[in-house]
């Protein structure tokens, strides 16, 4: 210990988060509901809820057996919902889902009374249903580890896991990772409520509890939950896609964090993850760490943009990595408290054109380049936003209804014609 209090207090702060995150990552886990059976020849892991699969059983997104062309296609699910029960005003949103304020009409028991709903296991197989349709390979949900409401806690990815389980071919399942949960979080531990948004104050990554709140209280729980075969890979590594740097500050040691992140990753699963920041974790102050410490774009292994339904298409490019993102406009005005709302109508291509329904999707996903390695469709069902595809009560700019999946068949046709690079 004499050694370590010579060095310079930063990389000092930098031995002791990783360490405190690797040793934090021993501590039992908390036990998970069953989830759907392993195959026969993945053996027990030490972890509990982890199955380890032999290395040629993890499942890597390319193309498909049904020959899908082109890279790996994959969604943010939203299942922060609990229909019609709890925050679920209709007239806050743009096009109203099937299941939002009746039960599921598919539903083969509603006496629960439950529709869109993250309790539903039958809304979780409709949904991923629709995407495996539709050409989805992989689901991003949004994760924000356990959050106060109890229908938006970790233990609903149970319940995917086990609809996905029932598909003929399940899709493979990533990570999102909200950071907006860690503020909430942070400020939850120093007994503040747990409180986020521009006007709360942030994480300090300078905190050595910092990597606590990232991997033990969110990461760790999420992939044991989630068996392995159904992990959505690259090159055989677990896919995390992060969401805004706006959580955190101190992001000159982002990339120290995200480094023990991922050292802890390895000592628990046995494989380091393919994480994927927002582009905001790579900003000037991220790429500039003190001596000694990596930065946030040597620790990362990909980089795409949040916000591309608001602002266009977007390609990020890291080390050769591409992510491309694109989604089919946006509009926030109808939610409480907004005060300077934004929208890009879906009929309006990005940087002008020819007005039609569905033209801010099809020009996106028309910009995506032949060399891409992932594709992003910002988002499944992000209802209040508007920038939702997946099947609802959609209008042209005139009020004139469109058919519910309009924009799934946008998809559909750009994943038929899409050439990749070979």
């Amino acid at each position: 210990m004499n050694a370590i209090t010579t060095l310079p207090p930063l990389t000092r702060w930098f031995i002791v988060l990783a360490l405190f995150v690797a040793l934090a990552a021993c501590s039992p886990s908390r036990p998970v509901e069953p989830t759907p059976a392993s195959p026969a020849n993945a053996t027990a892991s030490p972890i509990s809820g982890v199955v380890s699969t032999p290395p040629a059983l993890v499942a890597t997104p390319t193309t498909t057996a049904l020959g899908r062309r082109g890279p790996p296609l994959g969604t943010f699910f939203f299942y922060w919902y609990n229909c019609p029960q709890q925050e679920c005003n209709a007239d806050q949103l743009r096009a109203v889902p099937p299941g939002w304020l009746t039960p599921l009409p598919s539903d083969p028991d509603p006496r629960d009374g439950l529709s869109y709903s993250s309790y539903n296991y039958d809304w979780y197989e409709q949904e991923l249903r629709t995407m495996a349709a539709t050409g989805i390979d992989i689901v991003f949900p949004v994760s924000w580890g356990d959050h106060p409401h109890p229908w938006f806690q970790q233990d609903r990815i149970n319940l995917l896991v086990q609809a996905n389980g029932v598909l003929d071919q399940p899709l493979q399942i990533g990570m999102f990772l909200d950071t907006t949960a860690q503020q909430g979080m942070y400020q939850e531990f120093l007994g503040n409520g747990y409180r986020f948004g521009p006007q709360v104050p942030r994480l300090p990554l300078s905190d050595p509890r910092s990597g606590y709140f990232f991997y033990n209280l969110h990461i760790r729980d999420f992939f044991q939950r989630v068996p392995r075969a159904m992990w959505a890979t690259i090159d055989g590594r677990p896919i995390i896609i992060t969401y805004t740097a706006l959580c955190c500050d101190n992001l000159e040691l982002s990339g120290a964090l995200w480094r023990a992140v991922k050292d802890a990753f390895r000592a628990d699963f046995g494989v380091e993850p393919w994480l994927i920041l927002e582009e905001t974790w790579l900003n000037p102050q991220a790429l500039a760490p003190p001596d000694g410490l990596p930065s946030s774009a040597e620790a990362a292994d990909g980089v795409y943009r949040w916000g591309t339904a608001l602002v266009g298409p977007y390609t990020g490019d890291l080390r050769g990595f591409k992510v491309s993102s694109a989604g089919p406009g946006f509009d926030n005005s109808r939610i409480p408290g907004v005060s300077e709302p934004r929208i890009q109508p879906r009929d309006e291509p990005p940087g002008g054109g020819s007005i039609a329904p569905g033209a801010f999707l099809r020009a996106s996903l028309a910009a995506i380049p032949p060399d891409t390695d992932l594709v992003l469709i910002e988002t499944w069902n992000e209802w209040p936003e508007n920038t939702a595809v997946a099947p609802a009560a959609y209008t042209d700019r005139n009020g004139n209804p469109l058919p519910p999946d309009f924009y799934l068949q946008i998809i559909r046709e750009w994943r038929a014609t899409f050439n990749p690079r070979p």
